[in-house]
């Protein structure tokens, strides 16, 4: 053989072994993409060939002889430029990848604020009742702080589990509320016409099983709706559409809002429909078909309670009636609008209301807004009431950040119950709604209901921790 057949042979050996290398290198470069989309980890896509793979492919065919590129090269670059493409393909365009980071901080500031100031108005709204009931001035700010420290440990635990953990509890949760509901009806402890409360001996608290249910609902509603999303919303059959959407689900809020109103708790009943509503709206269900069935339902067993107890419609009846006695039946009303209006623009200063000296009956519970207006006046009115603006609009953010149906509808729903509380107290007191029980959140003195609340921040701050994206 003579040396230029010898040359013609390394020539050709050459060619191949660059034939072969770009094989691999589309090759391996396909299985990467491949084995990224089916280990969920987010890829993006090109309109063209990445221009890594096809420039590394492309100068190595440079470094052959070959001017020409031959059919085997430029099959190979072609398989290299559509892989990543058919890699995300079931994916669709995706140039965001989901990060998982440090709780929202900005709910967190918030969440401890409303905390804070709700816990300095227990204090000064409460010290004359306790000494009026003969108590220790501090004996309700004392337990209230005992509360928070409680519940904010709570709330750490909550919000470090996976969101994924809080969905497969959602059925228990609402299971648990359900069964105490019935409990509290046999052995529950009586204050006037109402029994809602479930008394632990020795640990001297009590438990209010209404408020595990309005965490309760949320998360079933949202868990339901994340299983049947496709039979719910718009484009699924009339007649799947009306049981998946409307009767399934509003099931389960019909059967909460019966147990609660057995209790004689017509406020709590009030705010269980309408968060349940809310989530089933956001959720996708028929507004037409939940229209006209939770309208009847609400009308009729509305009408219904207020016949039963003469209490509940004389309520009705003082507010409508301009010249209700403000000194028999509106008296408490009457007393936190006083307080409300000797509070003018910048309030008395805070510690110095005289409407909460025995004029204000439980100035730490439900009227404990007024207190907070009297002595810090318009300016401390708007200040909390932007704070709780601003809450409400962090909470959305977060819920249309989640990472799935059921986190959405979970954040969405608390956030809602939390908002619908708030303006609910505020209308009651002043004078914009009958008056009816209805506690201010982060404010009015309670146990179980603030320590059940940052439970259910806890479970917001969960969820905030996976509602963070990335560009690629």
């Amino acid at each position: 053989m003579n040396s230029g057949q010898k040359e013609i042979q390394r020539q050709k050996a050459g060619q191949n072994q660059s034939h072969r290398r770009v094989k691999i290198i589309g090759t391996t470069s396909a299985a990467k993409n491949q084995a990224k989309s089916s280990s969920g980890v987010a890829v993006k896509s090109y309109d063209a060939a990445p221009p890594t793979s096809v420039g590394y492919g492309t100068a190595r065919a440079k470094k052959t002889k070959a001017s020409t590129p031959l059919p085997t090269q430029v099959n190979a670059q072609q398989e290299r430029a559509v892989a990543p493409t058919n890699a995300t393909a079931s994916e669709g365009r995706r140039e965001y990848i989901r990060v998982k980071v440090a709780p929202d901080r900005i709910m967190i500031v918030l969440i401890l604020l409303l905390v804070s100031i709700g816990s300095v108005v227990v204090f000064s709204a409460s010290y004359p009742y306790a000494l009026s009931r003969g108590l220790d001035s501090y004996y309700y700010v004392r337990r209230q702080i005992v509360f928070v420290a409680l519940g904010l440990f709570v709330m750490a635990v909550i919000m470090r589990l996976p969101h994924t953990l809080i969905k497969r509890c959602a059925p228990i949760v609402y299971g648990v509320a359900f069964v105490l509901l019935i409990v509290v009806l046999f052995i529950g402890v009586s204050e006037g016409a109402a029994r809602r409360w479930i008394y632990i001996k020795g640990a001297g608290i009590t438990i209010q099983p209404s408020e595990i249910m309005k965490a309760g609902l949320v998360m079933m509603l949202a868990w339901y709706i994340d299983r049947r999303v496709e039979d719910i919303q718009k484009g699924a059959p009339t007649k799947r559409r009306l049981i998946y959407g409307v009767i399934v689900p509003g099931a389960f809020i019909v059967a909460a809002c019966g147990l609660v109103l057995l209790e004689k708790h017509l406020s709590g009943t009030l705010i269980l429909f309408i968060i349940g509503a809310i989530v089933m709206f956001i959720g996708g269900s028929s507004v037409g078909w939940m229209s006209v069935i939770f309208g009847a339902l609400g009308i009729s067993s509305g009408t219904a309670y207020l016949l039963a107890n003469p209490y509940a419609l004389q309520r009705v009846l003082t507010f409508l009636d301009e010249n209700a006695d403000k000194l028999d039946e509106e008296w408490q009303t009457y007393q936190g609008l006083l307080a409300i209006g000797s509070g003018g623009l910048f309030g008395l200063g805070l510690g110095e209301s005289r409407q909460k000296f025995s004029y204000i009956s439980q100035p730490q519970n439900d009227y404990i807004f007024t207190v907070w207006c009297e002595e810090m006046g318009y300016i401390g009115a708007i200040t909390v009431i932007l704070i709780f603006i601003v809450f409400i609009w962090r909470g959305f953010t977060i819920a249309m950040r989640a990472p799935d149906t059921f986190s959405s509808l979970t954040v969405f729903g608390i956030i809602s119950h939390v908002a619908i509380q708030a303006i609910l107290n505020v209308a009651v007191v002043t004078d914009t709604i009958p008056n009816t029980g209805i506690s201010l959140p982060f404010f009015s003195y309670g146990g179980s209901s603030l320590i059940i609340l940052l439970a259910e921040m806890g479970v917001v701050l969960s969820i905030s921790r996976y509602s963070r994206q990335r560009k690629l």
